[in-house]
């Protein structure tokens, strides 16, 4: 018997590495897009953090120099705010693009698995014909043994 051989052999490794490839870039993404928001957050919390400290400030009396100086301050924390939303948004265009790009390698290497799945198939078929074909003859030559031997020419 001979052992089954894919012929697109090389295709289908080049489309699994496409798939593995796209796969890391939209885990790299993923990653990118958690650390956007994580630095979002951070930046919600220290800004959320002057407002309270702008009230107290200025609830409790202050100067103006002070109240300038956390003004400033919170200002600076909303201009990272918006950066850092900035970020976000790019990172979730990344992630999209990342998984499109996934999607697209794995139909890719799917409609090759389906060409091995099929190639496979047909030479189990051929493989069970020949065996059944080997069989029939070997039962074929059993079955014409017996009846070819005539009593004329003696046992063996």
């Amino acid at each position: 018997m001979k052992p089954f051989k894919f012929t697109l052999e090389a295709v289908r490794t080049v489309r699994q590495r496409k798939e593995n490839e796209a796969m890391e870039a939209y885990a790299k993404a993923l990653l990118a897009r958690r650390q956007a928001m994580e630095q979002l957050e951070a930046v919600q919390q220290k800004l959320s953090d002057s407002w309270k400290e702008l009230r107290q400030t200025v609830t409790q009396g202050c100067n103006a120099l002070e109240a300038a100086r956390i003004d400033g301050f919170r200002r600076t924390l909303e201009k990272r705010r918006n950066e850092c939303m900035g970020f976000l948004a790019l990172a979730e265009r990344l992630v999209n693009n990342a998984w499109q790009a996934l999607i697209a390698a794995r139909q890719q290497r799917e409609v090759v698995d389906t060409g091995y799945e099929k190639q496979k198939s047909a030479h189990e078929r051929e493989q069970m014909r020949a065996e059944q074909k080997a069989m029939d003859d070997l039962a074929g030559r059993r079955i014409a043994s017996p009846l070819s031997w005539s009593p004329a020419e003696g046992l063996p």
